[in-house]
C-alpha cells in the first residue's frame, strides 16, 4: 500500500526517520511500519512496539512478528485506505476546474 503520510505531514513518521537517521531502528522494521500501517502509523500497537525496541527489551524481528499478529488492526487499517482512495477517486471525478463567469 501507498502511504498517505511522510515524514512532512505526519510527526510520528518524522520521529521514526529520525530514530532512523542515527541507527536506533533497522530500514526493514521502517518500511514494515510505514507500508502496513499508511492510515494511521500511532496505532497503540506500533507505539508499544517501537518502545520497546527503543529500550532494548524486544528485538525488531520480535516486534514484527507481534505487529502482523494483530489481524484486526491490519485489515482496518487496508479497508480504511481503500476507502479513502476509492473517495478520491470519486472527488476528483466530480469537481470540474473553476471557470470565469461570462
Amino acid at each position: 500500500m501507498k502511504t498517505l503520510h511522510n515524514t512532512k505531514n505526519c510527526n510520528y513518521r518524522k520521529f521514526l526517520h529520525k530514530k532512523l537517521k542515527y541507527g536506533k531502528i533497522s530500514g526493514k522494521f521502517y518500511k514494515f511500519i510505514c507500508r502496513n500501517y499508511p492510515y494511521r502509523v500511532t496505532a497503540s500497537i506500533v507505539q508499544i512496539c517501537v518502545r520497546e525496541v527503543l529500550d532494548g527489551r524486544m528485538t525488531e524481528n520480535k516486534a514484527i512478528a507481534r505487529m502482523q499478529d494483530n489481524d484486526l488492526e491490519l485489515k482496518r487499517q487496508k479497508e480504511m485506505y481503500k476507502s479513502n482512495v476509492e473517495c478520491i477517486k470519486k472527488i476528483s471525478k466530480t469537481t470540474t476546474p473553476y471557470t470565469k463567469p461570462l
